[in-house]
């Protein structure tokens, strides 16, 4: 018996989303389908561990029991099939949140590794926005590590998915061969539904590389990386909250002005490389971002944008 209570949806809503996504669909090459059987459950199981290198006895991101239970529940379990092959390429899944009836929570969602770059985490994102719609969810939330740049610069600059909350070490510590060894800290997303998606001249949905993993999230991602060449015009009256030390890529920090009305919070561009090369460097960002995110969402600061050359945008009503 279907319990959840839905709301009717402007059918112009609908079809700007129906259109958007088979567009998006065409451009990868690719379907999307809802997972129901369990063969497909373990299948996806599967291609989530692959994505998230978890090779571990006992861990995986997540169960094929709980694919179906979610599944059976009514929730959003999808992955994305390659036209060609037929071979599945992605996975996405959600279950439905407070206010109940109203929201759906994102919680996991990856794209094979050899398959990014073709747009199949933005086709899978606009199909998990229609099943919503089509549902009566307007409303849609994940969360994403915010120190991973084009993640960022994907959710809030080409979905419109703007972070309203951080979260230091919110799953704690994760097994995972992308995340083990690393603090969890994570970025609260919200998306609505209904809001007209980004100009896609601006936001480049059409050609960008997506992310591919969102771990709710725990990302191995390519979502198209913030060039930290650029310097955005928009953006030269920020003041910097956190910037990058141009002498040894160092986060700087500084006390916002009380008169400032934009402020920004720069980052490295390919935090995962730098955890890798340089592990101190990269738990001082770490640090660094998760002090300013957290003294301003206290003070009433709300991000606003984020702009290419890697920068968090914020601004105080």
């Amino acid at each position: 018996m279907e319990t959840h209570v839905t709301h009717p949806i402007g059918q112009e809503h609908l079809a700007a989303a129906e259109e958007e996504l088979r567009d998006a669909l065409d451009s990868a090459g690719i379907d999307v389908r809802i997972i129901e059987s369990a063969e497909a459950a373990a299948e996806a199981s599967l291609l989530l561990d692959e994505i998230w290198s978890v090779t571990g006895s006992g861990t995986t991101v997540l169960e094929p029991s709980l694919f179906i239970a979610l599944a059976h529940a009514k929730n959003y379990t999808a992955a994305a099939y390659d036209r060609s092959s037929g071979n599945m390429l992605g996975v996405t899944v959600g279950f439905f949140a407070a206010p109940v009836g109203k929201s759906m929570h994102s919680h996991v969602a990856g794209v094979r590794h050899e398959a990014v770059g073709r747009g199949i985490g933005a086709a899978m994102k606009l199909h998990q926005r229609l099943w919503c719609l089509e549902h009566g969810i307007t409303h849609m939330t994940w969360t994403f590590d915010p120190l991973i740049a084009r993640n960022a610069y994907f959710n809030i600059t080409r979905l419109g998915a703007l972070p309203t909350e951080y979260h230091p070490d919110f799953y704690g510590q994760m097994r995972d061969g992308v995340n083990a060894g690393h603090a969890s800290d994570r970025a609260f997303v919200e998306w609505d539904l209904t809001a007209a998606m980004q100009d896609r001249s601006d936001a480049g949905l059409s050609d960008a590389k997506p992310p591919n993993a969102e771990q709710s999230d725990a990302s191995p991602s390519n979502a198209g990386q913030p060039d930290a060449t650029q310097r955005d015009s928009a953006s030269d009256d920020a003041v910097a909250a956190v910037r990058i030390d141009d002498t040894d890529g160092s986060p700087l920090e500084f006390d916002v002005p009380r008169e400032a009305t934009l402020i920004s919070i720069e980052m490295p561009s390919d935090i995962e490389t730098l955890r890798g090369t340089d592990p101190a460097l990269a738990s001082r960002w770490r640090e660094a971002v998760r002090r300013a995110f957290l003294e301003l969402f206290a003070d009433g600061w709300k991000v606003t944008g984020f702009r290419r050359s890697g920068a968090y945008l914020l601004t105080h009503p």
